[in-house]
């Protein structure tokens, strides 16, 4: 009797056991991935985000309601050949799962043999697939995912690369490299692959509102002939946020039985650091954090979904200074009253400005009237200089104009997310991502 009473307690303390296990740690797996790349979204960019959207917005960050379950690590992200990574490498790292050298695109480690990538392999499991960018979807993140190419520039190579695989839903700018240069491209060869995309069962948009009637089949949404517009420029234009694009997006690839993966970047916040945009920046992480939002509320309704969000690299060096020039530390009302991008206030400035017209134009874009000094400053070196003559206004300072080591966050949710801790190499997301969904190379 006493064996059988100390079987039948052993047996019960294990059955108790098990039930106290995390759900996640008893899923088989995942049916869904939803990968999320703020390009160039380093630390400093998510805090400033969060204060602006905290203290001017009044809301919280949705980002921030993934990182509070705990599952956020610590992400560094060098390559085979540089400490400083750039986009391509980073995302084929992702998209592989191994060191790569800078500007290659779907290779592996020499640089010159395909690697095949994780969407590679939910295609060839059935999944449901998608790319969406705020840049171009020919641009180095969505084509590292789609494509082989030796260098991220060969984006003729890239677009039907993205099509021949037959990616469901395609979402971004750069139509120039899906047009020929009689049709106001930039393809060099003659091909419409609009046309072609049309002629293999793509819906071909170029609109918000035309993508929000798109109801089913494969789409193909090209929003701009280069980059899509900054968000703090979109209202307007007829381009879709990048919410609007996650929401189609994940409508369509859910109608997949077996499952979808999707890969969702918002690929203008680099683009704005290079720039040395601060209010630019924020705009375009709160955009970022918009779209990550809707793909939040939709792995709750799906719980069999992998929700990551992560960065590729940091962009600028951004820092939130301790003194400006009216304000201690960020002034975050001053970052509210600037209404358009750098890149237009530089276009509406022209060539050879005079200071005059640098102060006037400054102060109706951004409120800010800088000296005569400053503006002297900006007319001598237009593009160099305003963002550096606004960032005492602003309370926002920057360390340069290209990418950094900075390591960055990596955070999620759902099954398999809870790998997501503790300090992590970009080439194990791969890993992560693949184990969840249970694919095979």
């Amino acid at each position: 009797m006493h064996t059988q009473s100390r079987t039948r307690t052993i047996v019960l303390l294990l059955v108790a056991g098990t039930l106290l296990l995390p759900i996640s740690s008893l899923a088989a797996g995942a049916k869904n991935v939803v990968l999320m790349i703020g390009d160039g979204m380093g630390p400093s960019h998510l805090g400033a985000a969060w204060l602006y959207s905290n203290r001017v917005l009044g809301k919280e960050l949705r980002m921030v309601e993934v990182m509070k379950s705990g599952r956020t690590a610590y992400l560094v992200n060098d390559t085979a050949d540089a400490i400083v990574t750039e986009s391509a490498a980073a995302a084929t790292q992702i998209a592989c799962g191994v060191k790569v050298p800078a500007r290659v695109v779907g290779m592996g480690p020499d640089g010159k043999t395909p690697c095949k990538t994780l969407l590679e392999m939910a295609k060839e499991k059935g999944l449901a697939t998608g790319l969406v960018t705020t840049s171009g979807i020919t641009d180095a993140t969505p084509a590292a995912f789609a494509a082989h190419v030796a260098h991220r520039s060969d984006e003729d190579s890239v677009a039907i690369q993205e099509l021949q695989l037959g990616v469901d839903v395609l979402l971004g700018g750069r139509k120039q490299f899906f047009l020929p240069e009689a049709a106001g491209g930039k393809r060099k060869d003659g091909r419409d692959l609009i046309e072609g995309a049309r002629r293999a069962g793509y819906t071909v948009v170029g609109t918000a509102s035309e993508l929000q009637h798109v109801t089913g089949g494969k789409i193909l949404g090209l929003f701009n002939m280069g980059n899509m517009a900054f968000e703090i420029d979109r209202a307007k234009t007829k381009e879709p946020s990048l919410a609007e694009m996650t929401t189609k997006t994940l409508e369509m690839l859910v109608k997949n039985p077996k499952g979808l993966f999707a890969m969702i970047e918002g690929g203008r916040i680099d683009h704005a650091a290079h720039r040395n945009d601060a209010a630019g920046t924020i705009r375009e992480v709160l955009a970022f954090d918009e779209a990550v939002g809707v793909a939040l509320d939709f792995q709750r309704k799906n719980p069999d979904t992998l929700l990551i969000v992560a960065a590729d690299h940091e962009t600028g060096g951004m820092a939130l200074i301790e003194h400006g020039k009216k304000h201690v530390g960020m002034d975050l009302f001053a970052i509210q009253k600037v209404q358009m991008s750098l890149e237009r206030i530089l276009d509406a400035l022209g060539k050879n400005p005079t200071p005059g017209k640098v102060r006037e134009v400054v102060k109706k874009h951004t409120a800010i009237e800088v000296t005569e000094e400053e503006a002297r400053l900006v007319a001598n070196d237009t593009i160099r200089t305003l963002a550096f003559v606004l960032q005492p206004y602003l309370g926002v300072g920057w360390a340069s104009q290209g990418h950094t080591a900075s390591p960055l966050f990596a955070f999620g949710a759902g099954p398999g997310s809870e790998e997501l801790v503790g300090f992590r190499h970009n080439t194990e997301l791969f890993g992560i991502m693949k184990a969840a969904l249970g694919t095979a190379q």
